[in-house]
């Protein structure tokens, strides 16, 4: 009896050592706790985006049908700026196109909130050699031929942001950017969530990014009200009329910002139609005839105004 215990402890102790052996043979990782970074933001994460707009198939069909023999390609967005608004449109307003100076709208509201922020104010003073701004410019801008490269451009942020919107003044754009850094460009776009809009060079963005500031803008919402406010008076001020404002009624009002290239005019704006404002975005590429493509955009304007007239 006692030599069948003793055989059967000694059988279980080999069991166990042999089974030890076999789990030892198994190489077992330590869990990676490492917390891995990201780079989005809080922002990004907990906003939802922007809600597609719903089309209206009337005035998208006049602005298709108007377009459909033209040369040259077009993206278009329009937002009804009412509440219960529906008459919206949308032509390739999700691609990306080349933005030229419609930029500069992302630009303003990001010295806006650098001022809102107290790292300087409107009557802070900035300057830049010339010789470093047609650097970058990549050429000497409109206005500026008679000066040498040593003489230093100088203005306050007031100042040039009124240039910017006067008469789409570039070394104005250039020092402002330089002031804010263009990182704070970018991130107004990411703000909005706007995901075709990139602030390197070439410069890109699409009618629909365009568009969501704009209405931002106008609702108050870009860095406070009266900053949105003053940045859409300050556009009203635009001296490069002959597109969206060009056929339309003169005295209407319209907060817009134009942008062209070789081949490529843009105009983004707010139309302030009584009782039945809103947003239109025209942008185009790959024109043939610029000329022909300013009228073409005149003539989108038309249409939208029209449209909203009668409905």
């Amino acid at each position: 009896m006692f030599s069948s215990f003793l055989f059967k402890l000694i059988l279980t102790v080999i069991i166990s050592i042999f089974i030890g052996f076999q789990i030892a043979k198994f190489d077992i990782q330590p869990a990676d706790l490492t917390i891995q970074e990201t780079t989005y933001s809080f922002r990004k994460i907990v906003e939802p985006e922007p809600p597609k707009i719903e089309q209206d198939p009337a005035l998208q069909s006049q602005i298709e049908q108007y377009l459909s023999d033209k040369t040259g390609e077009y993206a278009v967005y329009v937002k009804d700026l009412k509440p219960e608004g529906k008459r919206n449109a949308c032509i390739r307003c999700e691609e990306g196109f080349e933005a030229a100076s419609l930029y500069k709208v992302f630009l303003m509201v990001a010295v806006y909130q650098a001022v809102n922020d107290g790292n300087f104010t409107l009557d802070t003073e900035i300057s830049a050699k010339m010789s470093h701004l047609n650097e970058v410019y990549g050429g000497v801008d409109f206005g500026y031929e008679n000066f040498s490269d040593e003489e230093v451009i100088g203005y306050t942020v007031r100042e040039a942001l009124d240039r910017i919107a006067r008469v789409s003044d570039n070394y104005s754009a250039i020092m402002l950017a330089e002031k804010v850094g263009w990182n704070s460009v970018q991130a107004v776009a990411d703000e909005i969530d706007a995901k075709n809009t990139s602030i390197k060079s070439p410069i890109t963005t699409s009618a629909e990014d365009v568009g969501v500031l704009m209405e931002k803008l106008y609702n108050g919402q870009m860095v406070s009200l009266e900053s949105s406010e003053q940045i859409l008076d300050t556009l009203t001020l635009a001296q490069i009329n002959n597109r969206i404002p060009e056929k339309l009624p003169k005295e209407t009002k319209i907060a817009h910002k134009t942008g062209e290239l070789a081949g490529v005019r843009n105009d983004a704006g707010v139309v302030f139609l009584n009782g039945n404002p809103y947003v239109i975005v025209e942008m185009s590429k790959n024109l043939k005839g610029e000329d022909a493509g300013v009228e073409n955009l005149a003539e989108i304007s038309k249409i939208v105004y029209d449209y909203y007239n009668a409905n």
